[in-house]
């Protein structure tokens, strides 16, 4: 069910930009399992960034510039619930602060299995504290959201306490204290979009409220309830969720009460279809790779780069 598609342009180039970020945080964990790097899969340092933006292989999927344009504040971290009785800790994205206009970006990854193979227990509705008016969340996406912690880089110059994201959400300042001058977009892919959501519900409605926030997801679930939805896009003014037409992930997930779905998709919908480009492979799995969205948001802003299409093993590039 859609809230409400978005009626304005959004910025493409900025939808592109948000999305390399995203990619840059999920090029880092996918690098570290690869590798066999438990540290890095918990915690990257600064030179893991700089690896990930000097690695030939990564180049057109993330911003090369991140390391120059950016400093890297602290790393995100969040029980790997996802996986059924595994309760670790592991790396799902950053906060950073660009070092020009100085605002600040939260980009958190997707998930590395698969959502439809998640247990229906993790759907189970349950209410999304932060708001007062008994707007109901899925369980699972909220207790990983509610496991976040941002913790400092190790090689960071200065070290910081673990603190709770749901506590930075409730008060920005604490640890980004340009929030009240500058502005913070927060980014999400997948799963991560949901987090990316939540962190922006929660900040809207706290001492964040009234700060300049944008928030770009890709390929979110469903988020929450109507209830919640409506509250979400009474408070978050700046909200673009691009979805593809193929990906199922943005139908998804589906708690019935009297037969009806409970859950809804928030307001800002974007519509991209990746089926209208023939160098995308059509089927289902690529129609939700964040790679596959970013080729075709890029196309939309006039640019044509088929390397995009060459991550993982390129099967996501159609064979001529």
């Amino acid at each position: 069910m859609e809230s409400q598609v978005k009626s304005l342009s959004i910025s493409l180039s900025e939808a592109v930009q948000y999305a390399k970020l995203v990619n840059l945080a999920d090029m880092i964990y996918k690098q570290a399992v690869k590798e066999n790097d438990t540290s890095t899969q918990l915690n990257p340092s600064l030179k893991a960034y700089q690896n990930i933006c000097d690695n030939t292989d990564y180049q057109v999927l993330v911003d090369k510039d991140f390391m120059t344009n950016y400093t890297v504040l602290y790393n995100v971290q969040m029980n790997d619930i996802i996986v059924p009785g595994n309760l670790d800790l592991v790396y799902y994205g950053f906060i950073a602060q660009h070092n020009s206009t100085r605002d600040y970006v939260i980009a958190i990854r997707g998930t590395e299995n698969d959502l439809e193979a998640i247990a229906d227990a993790f759907f189970v509705p349950t209410p999304f504290k932060e708001f007062n008016n008994k707007g109901l969340v899925p369980s699972g996406f909220y207790d990983l959201y509610e496991s976040g912690l941002i913790v400092s880089p190790p090689d960071a110059t200065t070290q910081i306490v673990p603190l709770l994201l749901k506590i930075v959400a409730a008060d920005p300042a604490l640890m980004m204290p340009d929030a009240g001058n500058v502005r913070t977009v927060v980014a999400g892919h997948s799963l991560g979009a949901t987090l990316a959501t939540y962190y922006a519900a929660a900040a809207s409605t706290g001492l964040g409220k009234g700060l300049d926030l944008s928030v770009y997801t890709y390929a979110s679930p469903m988020t929450g309830d109507a209830t919640f939805a409506d509250l979400y896009n009474n408070s978050v003014a700046d909200n673009c969720r691009i979805y593809n037409v193929p990906d199922v992930v943005p139908k998804v997930p589906q708690y019935f009460e009297n037969q009806v779905n409970i859950y809804t998709q928030v307001a800002g919908g974007y519509k991209i279809d990746s089926t209208q480009y023939p160098l995308v492979n059509p089927g289902a799995g690529c129609a939700h790779q964040l790679p596959v969205y970013q080729y075709v948001l890029d196309r939309l802003n006039g640019n044509d780069n088929p390397d995009i299409l060459n991550f993982g093993d390129g099967s996501c590039k159609a064979q001529s």
